[in-house]
Order: structure tokens, then sequence, then C-alpha cells
């Protein structure tokens, strides 16, 4: 990346988070939706500290841009309950103008420094093809993932839905279907010299050897999935890990909390500006937590399938070549699956047949991140080479968070690359998520 891209390329970011944050109205800044995680002020300023302390103070070498702004924006909170969340909070946030005044003055100076960065290059690898500028663009990245799957947990009372934002599209799924996927080698992680950038959590090397397995060519829908419930899959704790069925209890769950009730005692199911009755969400993908995903698969004699096994399932061939996208090397678009905000909520599944797999296996990337049953640890090699933020990987090597593969529709194209890693807390229902079963051989 070189100055002038670096600089579009934030630009265009922060347009689209300024445009995230028109979604909600003036009341909405400090409503908390989801305990885990700060009010929607709290990101407001989060991102423009962010830049700074990154770009600013962690390659120039800059005194503070405003003290008490830097610090208290600095990082948000990853409790693994909401009572750790509510010691980790504060009730007294700044006023909304001088954040958006800060926001503004860091984001023009984070332009005007970037050539003082780039003079760098030759001594300071955080320089070197300004990475330092990838770090912060992707992290506002996926911060307006989490922004929106805030805003989908937000009372509707709080949110808008502009005109240019249409209904989500409804209608049946096709006929649940398995595809075999031949056994294979599978390499996950990159090195710096791969790839122009990369975050520690994907480098290193993990040469896996996968063998032959019986998959879900699409992901579960939310009509499969309410079947798991009128079955009482909730009640059961035949199909929960020890450490589920204690959480399911806790939380008091006995559907996907994506999920709401309706006089009649069906269910809508949410989108990010409002709910859709069960018949016209009955094709989405399920939006559920790795817990829940892993409870369904035992009630299905199945299992989640391994962060190895849809890596090969997507990149894989059966000549024993590597994909750049699972439907070969053309560029991302709308034909190969809902991705790159080219929609505002989930597609039916099988509505991209174009971005299958060599294997038959669609929407791998796309419509929503992936469970997995792989524990998110570091790849042999793994070294926090961010020094400005090392604790951006390594924090959560917890064996309370696991790998989820792929995209959602509000993931940018610019994270869509076979190497990128990423994570959720087992029992963490709110994002984007879709998965899919394993199965033992058929005879």
């Amino acid at each position: 990346m070189n100055p002038s891209e670096a600089r579009a390329a934030l630009s265009v970011a922060w347009g689209r988070t300024d445009r995230l944050f028109e979604l909600l109205t003036p009341q909405a800044l400090h409503a908390r939706p989801i305990p885990l995680r700060h009010p929607f002020i709290f990101y407001l300023g989060h991102l423009p500290a962010f830049a700074w302390n990154q770009i600013a103070r962690g390659v120039l070498e800059l005194p503070p841009f405003e003290p008490a702004f830097d610090e208290l924006f600095e990082r948000g909170i990853d409790p693994l309950d909401e009572r750790a969340a509510q010691d980790a909070s504060i009730s007294d946030w700044p006023d909304q103008a001088r954040v958006l005044a800060y926001r503004d003055r860091v984001r023009a100076t984070v332009l005007e420094t970037v050539d003082a960065v780039a003079a760098r290059a030759p001594t300071d690898p955080l320089a070197a093809g300004l990475r330092i500028h990838h770090v912060v663009l992707e992290h506002e990245l996926m911060h307006q993932e989490t922004l929106l799957y805030m805003v989908q947990a937000l009372d509707p009372a709080l949110k808008h839905r502009p005109p240019s934002i249409p209904l989500p599209e409804g209608g049946p799924a096709p006929a649940a279907a398995r595809v075999a996927v031949g056994a294979g080698r599978v390499s996950l992680g990159v090195t710096l010299e791969d790839v122009p950038f990369a975050w520690d959590a994907e480098l290193g090397r993990l040469d896996v050897e996968v063998p032959a397995f019986l998959i879900d060519r699409l992901p579960v829908t939310v009509g499969r999935f309410a079947d798991f419930v009128a079955a009482g899959g909730y009640a059961d704790h035949r199909f929960w890990r020890p450490d589920a069925w204690a959480w399911r209890q806790r939380a008091g769950l006995e559907h996907p909390a994506s999920w709401r009730r309706t006089p009649d005692g069906g269910y809508e199911v949410a989108w990010v500006l409002g709910h859709a009755p069960l018949a016209t969400a009955s094709g989405w993908p399920v939006q559920v937590s790795q817990a829940e995903a892993a409870a369904y698969a035992r009630w299905r004699n199945a299992r989640l399938p391994s962060e190895a096994e849809l890596h090969h399932a997507a990149f894989g061939t059966p000549d024993g070549q590597t994909r750049l996208h699972p439907w070969g090397a053309s560029a991302p678009d709308s034909t190969r699956g809902a991705f790159d905000f080219n929609r505002w909520a989930p597609a039916p599944v099988g509505s991209t047949p174009l971005g299958q797999s060599a294997w038959g296996v669609e929407e791998l990337v796309g419509n929503g991140w992936e469970h997995t049953s792989t524990a998110f640890a570091p790849l042999p090699g793994f070294e926090p080479w961010i020094r400005s933020y090392q604790g951006y990987a390594r924090d959560f090597f917890d064996d309370q968070h696991t790998v989820v593969f792929g995209a959602s529709w509000a993931t940018d194209a610019r994270l869509m690359r076979p190497s990128f890693r990423n994570w959720y807390q087992r029992h963490y229902a709110f994002p984007f998520t879709a998965f899919r079963c394993v199965y033992p051989e058929e005879p």
C-alpha cells in the first residue's frame, strides 16, 4: 500500500463507519444492547483513538494527542461474563460533540502523517508497506461488523432504516444435501514475506493431513434449527457440553438469542434493522453461538468441522491444488456470496451457487462466520510482531474461544484472504455466524 492508497482506503472506511452511526437515534449512543460490550459512544471514540495510538504514538513516537481520550478509548472490554463487563465499564462518558471533535482532529492528522510513516519504512517493519495503516484500516473494518451486530441487538425504537436499505430477502432453502470432500493436505498460516500484511494470528505454519469427510453442502438454516428447538433440544442436556449446559441454564435460553416469541407462539428472527417472520427467515443461515451449534450437531449425530476441514473444503481441489477463493481466482462479487456489504442481511442459503468450491460445497465464504470445533490457538512460529498491539490475538489463547471461518455479509473483502483467522467466545451468540455439520461416512 502506498501513501495515496492508504489515504483513499482510510477515507472510504471512515465514510462507511459514519454511515453506520447514522443508523442510530441520538439517544442510542449511550445504549448498551450487549452487556459484554461498551455503549456505542465508546466505539465513536475508540476507532480514532486506536488510529492515533497505533500510527502516531506507535510508529512516529509523537506525544499524546488528547491524553484522557487516548487512554479512555484505547481498548474495548472482552470479558467472559456480564459481571466482569459491568466491573470494567464506566457510566460517565464524555459529551458526544467532544468525541466527534477528537475523531475529526485525529483523522486529519493521520492523513497528514502518512508520508512521515512511509519515510521510516527502511528501518521499521510497521512502516514498511505502510503495514501500520493496514492495522488501523482492518481494525476499523472489523469494528464495523461489531457495530452492526450491536445495532441488531438494539431496541428498535433507537434505530431507523434509511430508504436505501431494503427489507431482507426471504425464501425457502434448497433440500439438504451432503458433499464428500476427499483427503488432502492443508497449510494454515503465512509469513510476512507471503503477503502485504497479516495479523499475528495468521503468522506461522501448520500443515495438517485431512482425512476424507462428509459435510453439509450448505449451512444449517433457521428452519432446520427450528426443528431442534421444537424437538426440545434446549431442554436435553445430552446434546450439550457440561460448560455449555451450565451456561444455557444460567442464561435461561430456550431458543437462539436472535429469535423472539410472537403472540401466536411462533418466532421472529432478528436482522440488523428489524425482525422477520420465521417463514421469511427460514432459509437464512441460523445465527447461534458455538455451544448451540455443537448441541445441534450432536442432535444430528454429527459434529462441527475443524478449521482445517473447512479450509480444505474451501480452498483445496481434488487434484491437490490450492485456490485463492473457493470459486477460483476471480475477485469477490455479489454472484459469489453475501459479503462485502453487498446486502444488509443474510441471504437464503443456496442463493449464490457460483461461489461453490471445487468440491461443490457452497457458501464457505460469506453469509455468516462458520463455527468450528477448533480452539483458537497460536500457529507454530507465532510471534506477536505488531509491537503496538501485542494483545491482539494472544489474550484469547484461553480455551474459551474457537475459530470461526469465512466471512459474513458485513465482512469487508479486504479480510477475505485464505490466511485470515477470526474467533469468538463459545457462548457468544451476537455475531453474524453460521455453521454446518460433518457426518460419519455413509456406507
